[in-house]
């Protein structure tokens, strides 16, 4: 049909009963927040009428308004108006369009919506066309490694991953990296960054941490977050998530390179011999790469300099030895 017309086509209202409200072929909704919508119905009632397909034994299903259809039904409203086409009017790829305009429109889409939306397209629409058209609409770079990367998101990923990205609890890179073990390894992984809430790093941390320990360890990544440790750090009600966090990527770092963390502390201890003022500081490289230390003042002119290195060259620094030697 000419989907120009699809307006002129006279509401009606529907049993909502009769209309199946789940995931279709069209959807292109996760993770959102009913409520605005449902307090917005309530307000002023619906305003935009769904657009609904009626097939030949009489089932409706949803081609734009999920999400005022759940949040009528949640309402326990009866009836919504609506448009609504016979299987016939319209191919699959037009309704799929439909939608995909329809929310435009109005909204931006989350990384786990732009993959519904990609997987809904490749069984229509050449792939190139995809890239070079699609893509871009959904605010995505041009190129068949993205395209891959979002397919791949929503074939292999479960609910609960799904929901941790589309929260903004997990990073669309970082779940790109749970997709190379196994679901049952995933699920652990992403219910301890959501119970914690990970930064983006730690989450990258956690994760190359663990599976770096599964190898090394001969065990599974499971069993290495079922350690008394972390779950200790978890349940520490005396702690808040962000220190939470740094004691759990601090506890695997320290699993991970036990001799670097064992020469980091001997390299604490021996800076904490030394009398410091707060604006001196003493570093060492990133692991003890370099055998060279980092020697770092804060002044505000010459005098102030000439003072505060003539009382470090009082302190006892013949004690910064090499912690690999200690």
């Amino acid at each position: 049909m000419d989907i120009n017309k699809i307006t002129e086509i006279i509401p009606q209202p529907v049993v909502l009963n009769n209309i199946d409200d789940s995931r279709g072929p069209c959807c292109m909704s996760f993770g959102f927040d009913l409520n605005p919508l449902v307090q917005s119905i309530e307000r002023v009632g619906l305003i935009n009428p769904p657009l609904l397909k009626r097939d030949s034994q009489g089932s409706i299903t949803i081609i734009t308004g999920y999400r005022r259809i759940k949040a009528l039904k949640s309402l326990k409203a009866d009836r919504a108006v609506c448009r609504v086409l016979s299987g016939d009017d319209i191919l699959p790829i037009e309704c799929l369009l439909l939608n995909l305009h329809d929310n435009l429109a109005v909204r931006k889409f989350n990384d786990v919506e732009k993959g519904m939306v990609l997987t809904r397209l490749i069984p229509w629409i050449k792939t190139l066309e995809i890239v070079e058209h699609y893509m871009p609409l959904l605010g995505l770079p041009s190129n068949k490694a993205t395209l891959s990367s979002y397919l791949k998101l929503e074939e292999e990923m479960g609910f609960r991953a799904k929901e941790s990205i589309a929260q903004g609890q997990l990073s669309l890179r970082n779940a790109m990296m749970l997709l190379n073990i196994d679901s049952i390894s995933r699920s652990s992984i992403i219910d301890l960054i959501s119970n914690i809430k990970l930064t983006v790093n730690q989450q990258r941390q956690l994760i190359d941490y663990t599976i770096d320990l599964a190898h090394i360890e001969g065990t599974s990544i499971p069993e290495i977050l079922d350690d008394k440790s972390v779950k200790r750090i978890n349940s520490d009600t005396r702690m808040n998530n962000p220190q939470k966090g740094r004691a759990l990527i601090r506890h695997l770092r320290m699993r991970r390179y036990p001799s670097v963390s064992k020469a980091e502390k001997e390299f604490k201890k021996m800076v904490s011999r030394l009398s410091l003022e707060k604006m001196v500081r003493i570093d060492h490289s990133p692991s003890f790469e370099s055998p060279y230390y980092r020697l770092e003042v804060l002044f505000k002119d010459g005098p102030s300099l000439r003072e505060k290195l003539e009382n470090f060259m009082r302190e006892d620094i013949d004690i910064l030895t090499d912690p690999w030697e200690r």
